[in-house]
């Protein structure tokens, strides 16, 4: 009987993947903003060291389970680590640190001007 080959595993990877190494670097910048140390976050994210230094570095790709860990232990949104560079993005990066009254007053421009976008249709 022939032997079976198992599949390789393509979370894990030799080299970054682009995606895997944003959100890499988006969860470490996160995690030094914290001031959290690397072996207190792997404590507390409940992840592994290897997995936690892969994922930093952008060898591994990110379950949404391992993302929403990552994003609770950081008090943040899955969004919030997925997010790229662009100009929602930067928006939503700006606006992550505002207290809640002065996003909505930037939630209520944004709808006003969407708003106005469909109404001169």
């Amino acid at each position: 009987m022939p032997t079976r080959r198992r599949a390789t595993n393509i979370r894990h990877r030799s080299k970054p993947d682009p995606f895997a190494k944003s959100v890499g670097a988006r969860v470490r910048a996160l995690r030094v903003e914290k001031e959290w140390s690397f072996d207190a976050f792997v404590e507390e994210t409940g992840l592994g060291r290897g997995y936690i230094s892969e994922l930093e570095r952008g060898l591994v790709v990110p379950s949404l389970t391992a993302l929403a860990k990552l994003a609770a232990a950081l008090d943040v949104t899955v969004a919030d680590l997925v997010l790229g560079d662009t100009a929602r993005g930067r928006l939503y990066e700006a606006t992550r640190s505002l207290p809640e009254g002065d996003v909505a007053v930037i939630l209520k421009k944004a709808e006003d001007l969407a708003g106005d976008r469909t109404s001169k249709k």
